[in-house]
C-alpha cells in the first residue's frame, strides 16, 4: 500500500532572459501596435534585431562558479553566446512549502513578483531571499504578467514575465520570484547566472516558468 501511494510528482522550471535596447524594443512594439508588421516570422525577426547577446552558461560554468566564484565566459567550454539564454531554476524549501500551503488554503498569497540582483552565491534550497537585490534605477522588483500554460498536461505550467527598463548600469547575476511586489515576502525560486551587463537604456525581460509534473 505504501509503495502504491508514492508519487514521482515534482516542481521544476526554467528562466529565460532577453536583453533589449529599449529604443529598439519600443520601436518594435509600436510597429506591432500600428499593424505595420503582422506576420509571426517578421515579428520574431524584429525582436531578435532589438536583442543584445548574453552568455548562456552551462554545467561546467556552474561548477567553476560554485567552487571558485568565477564568471568564465569561454565559448563552447563554459557556455555560448545567444540572444535568449535558458537555464533551470531552483524551487527552494520555502517555495515548496508555499506550493503545499496553496493546495489547502493555508496561504492564499499569490507569487506574482519577479526580482533581480547582483549576488553571485549559487542558489541553494535554504535560500529565502536574493543575495543582493537591486532596488533602484529601473531594477526594482515588481509584479509580473502571470499566465497558466500547458507544457505536458493541461495547465501544468505557470509563467511569469517581467521587463526591467534601466536608467543605470548593473551586472545582473540572480533572479527570483516572491509573493510580495515591493520587498520581503516568501521566496518561491531563485537562480544565478553569468553576469548580464545592462546599461542606461537597456531592458531585460525575465520569463520564469515553473512546471508541476
Amino acid at each position: 500500500m505504501e509503495k502504491a501511494l508514492k508519487s514521482k510528482s515534482k516542481v521544476k522550471g526554467t528562466v529565460t532572459r532577453r536583453l533589449f535596447e529599449t529604443a529598439k524594443l519600443y520601436a518594435v512594439r509600436q510597429a506591432i501596435l500600428d499593424g505595420v508588421v503582422k506576420d509571426r516570422e517578421e515579428i520574431d525577426y524584429l525582436f531578435d534585431w532589438a536583442s543584445k547577446p548574453q552568455f548562456a552558461d552551462n554545467s561546467i560554468w556552474s561548477l567553476l562558479h560554485k567552487l571558485f566564484k568565477v564568471d568564465l565566459k569561454i565559448p563552447f567550454v563554459t557556455g555560448r553566446w545567444t540572444i535568449q539564454p535558458v537555464k533551470g531554476n531552483l524551487v527552494v524549501t520555502t517555495g515548496k512549502q508555499a506550493v503545499a500551503q496553496q493546495l489547502g488554503g493555508t496561504t492564499t498569497a499569490p507569487m506574482t513578483a519577479v526580482a533581480i540582483g547582483t549576488g553571485t552565491t549559487a542558489a541553494a534550497d535554504s535560500d529565502t531571499a536574493l543575495e543582493a537585490e537591486i532596488t533602484t534605477d529601473g531594477g526594482a522588483r515588481g509584479a509580473a504578467t502571470v499566465s497558466n500554460e500547458t507544457t505536458t498536461t493541461t495547465g501544468d505550467t505557470e509563467k511569469w514575465i517581467k521587463t526591467f527598463s534601466f536608467t543605470a548600469s548593473f551586472d545582473v547575476t540572480e533572479e527570483g520570484i516572491f509573493d510580495n511586489n515591493t520587498s520581503g515576502g516568501t521566496l518561491l525560486a531563485r537562480q544565478v547566472f553569468s553576469a548580464v551587463s545592462v546599461a542606461d537604456g537597456d531592458s531585460l525581460q525575465i520569463t520564469h516558468s515553473i512546471q508541476v509534473s
